[in-house]
């Protein structure tokens, strides 16, 4: 075992998860610092006499507030560290996957060796949203397809937005129709409102899909899908 991933086990084992689990470590760290308090006290001044109340109290009074600190920081930290994996996997915008986090996932071997259907999902002149609307609106659109998205699919489907107006989705295990059939219902109208008018926009998507094996990769599958988006685009969009 590494020393990074004992340190990370100790922090995780460490983080206080409850009062309930707080309490406990916090009891079982004091009964370690007044045992330890006992024995260096009997081997360097010889026997003394019972004072076991002595050595809970002082442990209590003395050791308690720095292993209440010390728990304090280890759970901040802890906390702190998932936030920022969180963050590292995640589009900060849209919720979803972000471009590195899908290519890992689509990319797993038991995801691959199901197969499936990979799609590439592009907006339709959203160029002239920001043009038009300013980048608030484009957000918004941008936050609406991705809800879309997320609702027509299954937890097993592995989606994320590559940049831009940029989607990707891997059909986990499905044939050719059955994505037809997911595709259709993304291809439909979708409605997103502005912050700052009474109104709401739709958009609509374009998408270019592949069939995917367990012997294909994920790069590969997502450039194929890319050429079939562009014929998709070039036939009239949505």
């Amino acid at each position: 075992m590494s020393w990074r991933r004992f340190t990370d086990g100790l922090f995780r084992f460490l983080a206080v998860k409850g009062w309930k689990d707080g309490t406990c470590k916090i009891v079982l760290i004091l009964a370690i610092i007044m045992l330890t308090q006992m024995a260096f006290t009997s081997a360097f001044l010889g026997n003394l006499p019972e004072r076991t109340l002595y050595y809970a109290l002082c442990a209590l009074f003395v050791g308690g507030p720095w292993v209440a600190l010390f728990f304090w920081i280890s759970s901040y930290q802890v906390a702190l560290q998932q936030k920022l994996s969180r963050l590292s996997r995640k589009d900060g915008l849209t919720g979803m996957n972000n471009r590195r986090t899908f290519f890992d996932l689509a990319q797993r071997s038991e995801i691959r060796a199901a197969g499936g259907v990979v799609l590439m999902i592009d907006a339709d002149n959203f160029k002239s949203i920001n043009d038009t609307h300013g980048h608030a609106a484009g957000d918004e659109c941008l936050k609406a397809i991705a809800y879309r998205i997320t609702r027509n699919l299954r937890d097993v489907d592995v989606r994320g937005r590559l940049g831009g107006e940029e989607f990707a989705v891997y059909l986990n295990c499905v044939n050719l129709a059955q994505a037809k059939a997911i595709a259709a219902r993304l291809l439909t109208p979708i409605p997103y409102s502005l912050r700052d008018y009474d109104s709401t926009l739709t958009v609509t998507l374009s998408i270019g899909g592949v069939v995917a094996t367990a012997e294909d990769h994920i790069d590969d599958l997502l450039s194929h899908a890319d050429l079939a988006l562009f014929q998709a685009k070039q036939s009239g969009k949505a």
